[in-house]
């Protein structure tokens, strides 16, 4: 099953003893990024009461995020979508300087505007109020299991109307592999990469000349394969087995891989070796992922760690485990930049998009209150913290504010968490308890008493390496 998963959640992967290095670097072929500008990706999960969210699948959003629509009747490449029908559904158009790439066409309408196409479907926003598009799941159920409407892109879950349905994110449908191969959504290797069937072991990418040391094994072909798309095979010089190339480069697994989606191979120090990727993930300049003595992948800014906020919720399993906490990209961007603003921002500094950045991929673009404008990755707005020094510091991790309120959904207590040893971050005065606690519980229609708030209810902070898996 290709899963492409790129979950929310802490990730502890095994600890590489190399400071600073970073995950990116240019690979031998060339990679095409997996959207072009002003098309974002969005991660459906399930929306779990007390657990972690689970990654259902993906769908294309606009530049803010909005859900993008194909529609049944539309053949390949040609809109059937006008009138009264483009009116509910406008077509989404493709700007006068964009350009096709990938499995993204550019398709010119009976009426002459030229509309963007996925994988041959022409794309839709829809000018109603959008299907909220989270499933909310008992905890007691498997959530990836519990109800094939959730996997379903027509389904009344995600589709306004029937003949509707979101627009999937598939890019396995339209890239040749062999049998053994599979992609998937590599996180920490930015980017969408293959991975072998049946172990989930990440498969790399290194120059025919390149011999690798003993814990690299070649992605063996069985003597039935052909070669198919930019798969092609090799003999081995040092055995004579048949051995799969990507693009020309010669295909290997990393023993140091121990859970899927793991890459340390790029870790190792061995120079020339590669993540295998299909389509490489946007990053705003600065932006990279790296690995430090100690420290789970880290994502960071010039050097400095970068942060996330979520609301406070009851959690089976601990922060710290390796999917140990996560929020769904619904509840993400209901915070907004609303999460830190005046006071707070003192402490935490917004990661600022520049005047001509556009959105892409994962990362998003909100306005901020001052009118300054933030980068947003997978819903959440995204920070340093001040009292980071040092590149892998994470000093702003797990720092948290408290709250407790009363009856009319007033705070009536406060707790800022800090270091003892650092002046306690500042989260200004604009909290609230909607804002802390979402929307406030709904009437109850069988007790004349007011529905209150739980007890107790805020934020915490976490890094964004929090967000690979």
């Amino acid at each position: 099953m290709n899963r492409l998963q790129c979950m929310r959640g802490l990730a502890l992967t095994a600890l590489v003893a190399v400071l600073g290095c970073a995950a990116g670097t240019a690979a031998a072929f060339t990679v095409p990024y997996s959207t072009p500008p002003g098309i974002t990706l969005v991660d459906i999960s399930t929306s779990m009461i007390i657990s972690v969210p689970q990654f259902l699948w993906r769908r294309l959003g606009d530049a803010n995020g909005n859900p993008l629509y194909t529609y049944d009747a539309d053949s390949s490449g040609k809109s059937s979508c006008y009138g009264q029908c483009a009116q509910e559904f406008p077509p989404f158009v493709a700007g006068a300087g964009a350009d096709a790439s990938g499995d993204f066409s550019i398709i010119l309408r009976d009426d002459h505007v030229r509309q963007w196409a996925y994988q041959g479907k022409p794309l839709y926003r829809y000018s109603g109020k959008d299907p909220v598009g989270e499933p909310v799941a008992n905890d007691a159920i498997a959530g990836n299991a519990a109800d094939p409407a959730w996997h379903d892109p027509a389904s009344h879950i995600y589709a306004p109307k029937p003949g509707w349905r979101r627009a999937a994110y598939a890019p396995e449908k339209s890239t040749p592999m062999p049998p053994a191969v599979e992609l998937d959504g590599l996180a920490i290797a930015s980017g969408f990469g293959f991975v072998d069937a049946s172990s989930h072991r990440t498969i790399y990418a290194a120059p025919l000349s390149q011999q690798l040391p003993g814990e690299w094994q070649p992605v063996a072909a069985s003597a039935l394969s052909l070669p198919v798309g930019d798969f092609a095979i090799i003999t081995r010089k040092q055995d004579g087995t048949p051995q799969w190339t990507y693009k020309g480069d010669a295909l290997y697994t990393y023993a140091g891989d121990y859970a899927s989606g793991e890459v340390t191979g790029i870790f190792s120090g061995v120079k020339g070796v590669q993540v295998a990727l299909a389509y490489r993930n946007f990053m705003p300049e600065g932006i990279d992922v790296r690995h430090f003595v100690g420290r789970a992948p880290l994502m960071t800014a010039n050097g400095h760690t970068l942060y996330y906020v979520a609301r406070f919720f009851p959690l089976y399993g601990g922060r710290e485990t390796r999917v140990g906490y996560g929020i769904t990209y619904n509840d993400a961007k209901s915070q907004g930049t609303e999460a830190c603003v005046a006071d707070c921002t003192r402490t935490w500094k917004p990661l600022l998009a520049g005047p001509r950045d556009q959105p892409r991929g994962f990362w998003e673009i909100v306005p901020r209150p001052d009118g300054a404008r933030q980068w947003v990755f997978q819903g959440s707005p995204v920070y340093t913290f001040i009292g980071d020094k040092n590149p892998g510091d994470i000093t702003g991790n797990n720092r948290h504010v408290i709250v407790y309120g009363g009856a009319q959904g007033q705070i009536v207590y406060l707790d800022t968490g800090g270091d003892p040893r650092d002046a306690q971050p500042l989260m200004g005065k604009n909290i609230s308890m909607r804002l802390a606690a979402g929307p406030p519980p709904p009437p109850n229609t069988s007790s004349k008493e007011t529905p209150v708030y739980n007890a107790g209810a805020g934020f915490y902070w976490h890094t964004l390496g929090g967000l690979f898996y």
